[in-house]
């Protein structure tokens, strides 16, 4: 999704609300995180959105933008009404809400999670697409794993949860220091004769 979709998507959902504040609980969050996110973090077609004031607009939102709506069937992305309830995210999370308002949104201003909160609700939801996204903010060291780590004993899980996504991180971690180790490796010389 590109940047001028998600600030599209904003301004509309701001029309439909009547609301003026959104949190922004899925992968599009980056864009209000990220000047220029990386591509592979923007193949996400829907934007995960909540009314902070008006969640009554939920219902709307979802008929005029959602999956199945004529928006939907006209643009290449929609909007998808994520209740912050549904998400497993770390506490403190609402403390570090990253805000996002250009003069493109029409007002609306989008309250994304924090990077890293961004990556424990990936680890939380476990998904090889999730990983990947984590594993190339990783990769492009966007993202601190010990953050991460630190942050994951405030997840409001169980401690099998925890263990899962800990393992999940840790190989993520391993697999990107494999990849740096490759890249510093110089060529091989073939042998004179």
């Amino acid at each position: 999704m590109k940047r001028t979709e998600f600030e599209e998507a904003l301004r509309l959902v701001g029309e439909i609300a009547r609301d003026r504040d959104f949190y922004v609980l899925g992968s599009q969050a980056i864009h209000g995180l990220l000047e220029k996110p990386p591509p592979a973090c923007l193949s996400s077609a829907e934007v995960d959105v909540y009314p902070k004031n008006h969640y009554q607009a939920v219902p709307l939102i979802d008929g005029k933008l959602g999956k199945g709506s004529a928006f939907a069937a006209r643009n290449p992305y929609y909007v998808d009404c994520v209740s912050p309830d549904l998400a497993t995210l770390p506490d403190g999370w609402t403390e570090r809400l990253v805000p996002f308002k250009t003069k493109n949104t029409g007002g609306v201003t989008a309250w994304c999670l924090e990077i890293h909160d961004l990556c424990l609700a990936k680890l939380a939801a476990g998904r090889p697409k999730d990983l990947r996204y984590i594993g190339v903010l990783l990769r492009h060291k966007l993202v601190r794993s010990e953050v991460i780590e630190s942050r994951l004993d405030d997840m409001p899980t169980t401690p099998a949860g925890k263990q899962t996504m800990r393992t999940h991180l840790n190989k993520l971690i391993a697999a990107c220091a494999s990849k740096r180790r490759r890249r510093r490796k110089p060529a091989s010389r073939s042998p004179r004769h």
